[in-house]
C-alpha cells in the first residue's frame, strides 16, 4: 500500500514538472512575438514621427509663401477706373475736336481718373488696358473716338451711322505709362455721340502690373 501510494507521488510529481516545462517552453515560444510587436510599433512610431516633422516643414514653407505674396499684394498699387459719358442725350457734333468728360463715375480706385477733366492719370510706371465704347443714334452722322497718350495720337476709330438707331464702336488698347502720363479720349470735330443713364459710351482701364 506504502509503495503504491510513493508511485502516485511520483507520477504526480512527473506531471506537474512536465506541465511547467511545457508552459515554459510555450512562453518561450510566445516571447520572441511580443518583441517583435513591439520593435514594429516603435518602427511605426518612428516612421510617423518623421513624416509629421515633413509636415511642418512643408507648411511652415506654404506659410511662407502665402505671407510674401500678401507682403507683395499690400505693396502693389491699385488701379482702376470705368465711367460713362453723360446722361443728357446728344454730345457734339463740335467745330473743333473736343476731349471726352466721362462724368458719370462707376468705378474710380486709386482715384486715377479725374471725372472733371476726362483724364487718366498714371499714379505708378506701369502696363495699363484701356477700352471706350462709344454709340451714335443720329442719322446720317459720323461717330468717332480718338484715344491719346500725352499729346500723341494712338488710337482713331471711326464709323458711318447709315441706318439710323443705335450705332456702336468699341476699342481696347494696352499701354506702357511712365509715371505721370496722362490717357484721354477726344471726339473728332463734326462727329456726335448720343448717351443716356444706360452707359451707352464707357471709358474704363486699370493696371495690369507695375514695371
Amino acid at each position: 500500500m506504502c509503495r503504491f501510494r510513493m508511485r502516485g507521488a511520483v507520477a504526480l510529481l512527473l506531471f506537474s514538472l512536465f506541465g511547467a516545462w511545457a508552459e515554459a517552453t510555450e512562453t518561450a515560444h510566445k516571447t520572441p512575438d511580443i518583441w517583435s510587436k513591439l520593435e514594429e510599433l516603435r518602427d511605426m512610431m518612428v516612421e510617423q514621427r518623421q513624416e509629421l516633422s515633413v509636415t511642418k516643414t512643408e507648411l511652415q514653407l506654404q506659410k511662407s509663401k502665402v505671407e510674401e505674396l500678401e507682403k507683395e499684394k499690400a505693396g502693389r498699387p491699385t488701379v482702376a477706373f470705368s465711367a460713362g459719358l453723360t446722361d443728357s442725350g446728344n454730345v457734339g457734333p463740335f467745330s473743333t475736336a473736343t476731349t471726352l468728360i466721362f462724368s458719370r463715375v462707376i468705378t474710380n480706385i486709386g482715384k486715377a481718373y479725374n471725372p472733371i477733366t476726362g483724364i487718366f492719370t498714371a499714379s505708378v510706371k506701369g502696363v495699363y488696358f484701356f477700352r471706350f465704347t462709344a454709340m451714335s443714334s443720329r442719322h446720317p452722322q459720323l461717330m468717332g473716338i480718338m484715344m491719346f497718350h500725352n499729346n500723341q495720337r494712338v488710337l482713331y476709330n471711326v464709323e458711318r451711322n447709315t441706318v439710323g438707331g443705335w450705332q456702336y464702336i468699341s476699342n481696347a488698347l494696352t499701354l506702357e505709362l511712365e509715371k505721370e502720363d496722362v490717357v484721354y479720349l477726344r471726339l473728332p470735330e463734326d462727329q456726335g455721340l448720343h448717351d443716356s443713364h444706360d452707359n451707352h459710351n464707357t471709358f474704363s482701364g486699370f493696371l495690369l502690373f507695375p514695371v
